[in-house]
């Protein structure tokens, strides 16, 4: 059963990264080892959903993240990046998702993203965030400051890195005891093989926006980064994370601070960034660190950027 769970997980990854080609399910089996036979039996008793219905769901997630995220891009654009031929395609597909085409997703969410104008707005008694921006060797370092609050973000580059993974599917949200169980099999199947050294990073990557997405099918990755050439296994899948710009923002979190510093970085820090939100995953790194008094530990929430034209 494992090694199925990992062959699932590579087809995963394969449809993320080839989203915006024709794929057919001989493409899809042969990237899981499989009969396409075999594979459709297989994948659907594995995720609850038929191959290219589950492709069809994140073609349609990634699209409604960019019509929210993405207002340089056309609605056209998005469509064909999604993997739609054409927009009554698109259309027609994303109106039987979501309720609504995606002009008027796109309107509802700009409407949404703005609140509280005009006379809401001289109402509003809350200070702003006041940023403070300095360059040191190409990092973009800032400082956001409000009253006597301060928070940290570096804008630098991130290299790949190859990740030694395993990846659960379901509800996680302020669930500490299972990312618990998580890192700890982690860990122990990559210690296993001597992946883990003094310079290894701990990630966790979260591939759906809850948001859009049901509860039951959210997917996170555990990761450590490695420098060992590894073949991937039943028990640990092997993936390389691109590199890009990314926005790495400093936080000390208990279990139930995350959703909080989450929101802080795309309300408060990214709309004034200068930035847009790129298409690669989002993650949170977890650098070496004790707990303080109030039990939280250091988390960098790191963000894939591009510059907004």
């Amino acid at each position: 059963m494992a090694d199925y769970d990992a062959r699932i997980n590579r087809v995963l990854d394969y449809m993320e990264s080839h989203m915006d080609r024709d794929l057919s399910l001989e493409d899809l089996a042969r990237e899981a080892c499989f009969s396409p036979y075999h594979f459709l039996r297989l994948f659907t008793a594995h995720t609850g959903e038929r191959p290219f219905q589950l492709l069809q769901r994140l073609r349609l997630e990634r699209g409604a993240n960019l019509l929210r995220s993405r207002p340089d891009l056309t609605v056209t654009s998005i469509a064909l990046q999604c993997g739609f031929t054409n927009m009554p395609a698109f259309s027609r597909a994303f109106r039987a998702q979501f309720g609504t085409t995606p002009t008027g997703w796109r309107a509802f969410s700009g409407e949404n993203s703005n609140p509280g104008t005009g006379e809401s707005n001289r109402k509003q008694e809350i200070p702003s965030w006041i940023p403070y921006i300095d360059y040191q060797q190409g990092v973009q370092l800032w400082r956001m400051v409000k009253g006597k609050e301060e928070r940290r973000v570096e804008v630098k580059r991130l290299e790949p890195m190859d990740l030694a993974y395993i990846r659960y599917t379901g509800p996680y949200k302020g669930d500490g005891g299972l990312f618990q169980r998580l890192w700890n099999s982690l860990c122990s199947r990559a210690g296993a093989l001597e992946l883990i050294g003094p310079e290894s990073r701990y990630l966790a990557i979260y591939h759906d926006n809850p948001d859009l997405t049901e509860r039951d099918k959210l997917r996170v990755t555990l990761a450590v980064s490695t420098e060992a050439d590894f073949p991937a296994t039943d028990r640990l899948g092997r993936m390389t994370l691109g590199g890009g710009k990314y926005a790495f923002a400093h936080f000390r979190l208990n279990s139930s601070e995350y959703q909080q510093a989450w929101d802080w970085v795309y309300r408060d820090w990214l709309p004034v960034s200068g930035y847009l939100p790129g298409d690669s995953p989002a993650f949170e790194l977890f650098p070496p660190g004790e707990k303080d008094g109030e039990g939280r530990y250091p988390v960098i929430i790191a963000i894939p950027l591009i510059a907004a034209s």
